[in-house]
């Protein structure tokens, strides 16, 4: 028997409150029917489309399923709604970013005095690898700690995720219909919804590459995928690199045999590597050093705090 109530035969009036009742019960009802339909059904089922994309492309589908079939990975819809809703925002109610709008946003506590006082010391106590990594890829050593300390706080905050669970929602996601109903910023907007939809296949394409990338990455450090922690969208080490990232611009700065996005050897050497292959040189202008940091978050707000994060450590810097 059907639990989805008849709001047709009531005959309400579009707009009336009547009305908005109405449809916010018939929406909260498809949404709880979505998460029943996910939580009752077994990991192979609801994880089966993924299963047979991955195994199509030659990745082992028993070793994956048995990834899969782990307690602590499980289908959350709702990280890729937060990142579409969050696109579809910046889309169609973008907000121009200004020096207040630092002061006034969640950046700001990498600014105080205390905090800046922190990097320092954390790069005094690492001095070998942060000037091997400037000399090596000309990257000042004050920008490669300030994305450090904005994206993990130096290392101390490694996202409290399996980046394996992050990366697999979102890349089943790339159904738009899994993700419909938690949106929040559709606002009943035809275009607003195109965007949507598109923005979610999009990202679900991304997100699968990266899930490929993780397992790779995994292969390839001799652990399993499980064990990696990873942020809300699936970045993982000190410098929260996605795993494309990892193995295109991962440096094993400690020529231990392979790369280690926990270790600070590598994380320091790979962020400078990565601003490099982005377009950091030496002489160039404030657009291009803005652009380079632009690619490792696409935000003008992240740009800005760590052009302002770097500054700070520069004037702090110990006279020669």
């Amino acid at each position: 028997m059907s639990t989805t109530p008849d709001v047709s035969s009531r005959r309400v009036r579009a707009g009336s409150p009547a009305g908005r009742i109405a449809a916010s019960l018939f929406a909260a009802v498809l949404l709880l029917s979505v998460v029943a339909q996910v939580s009752l059904a077994g990991p192979e089922t609801v994880w089966e489309p993924l299963l047979a994309r991955l195994a199509a492309d030659g990745v082992d589908r028993a070793a994956t399923g048995a990834l899969f079939a782990s307690p602590g990975v499980v289908f959350d819809p709702s990280i890729m709604a937060k990142k579409v809703d969050s696109m579809v925002k910046n889309r169609f109610e973008p907000v121009t970013v200004t020096r207040r709008s630092l002061e006034k946003s969640n950046y700001r506590r990498f600014l105080d005095p205390w905090t800046i006082s922190k990097a320092g010391r954390y790069m005094a106590e690492n001095r070998a690898l942060f000037v091997s990594a400037e000399r090596a890829y000309g990257v000042p050593a004050e920008v490669v700690a300030a994305i450090l300390l904005v994206e993990t706080k130096l290392g101390s905050y490694l996202g409290d995720r399996e980046a394996f669970g992050v990366l697999a929602s979102m890349a089943l996601c790339s159904d738009f219909e899994l993700v419909r109903p938690r949106l929040k910023n559709l606002k009943n907007s035809p275009d607003r919804t195109a965007f949507a939809a598109q923005a979610a296949k999009d990202k679900g394409d991304w997100a699968y590459a990266e899930l490929k990338a993780l397992l790779a990455y995994a292969a390839a450090k001799k652990i399993s995928p499980l064990a990696i922690p990873g942020s809300i969208y699936g970045a993982i080490g000190i410098c929260q690199f996605m795993p494309s990232n990892a193995l295109k611009f991962g440096v094993d700065a400690d020529n231990d045999g392979s790369v280690d996005l926990f270790a600070e050897a590598d994380a320091i050497h790979s962020v400078a590597n990565y601003l490099r292959g982005h377009g950091w040189r030496e002489g160039q202008s404030e657009e291009e050093r803005r652009a380079a940091i632009y690619s490792y978050n696409h935000s003008n707000l992240y740009v800005m705090a760590v052009l302002a994060v770097a500054d700070k450590l520069v004037a702090q810097r110990p006279a020669s």
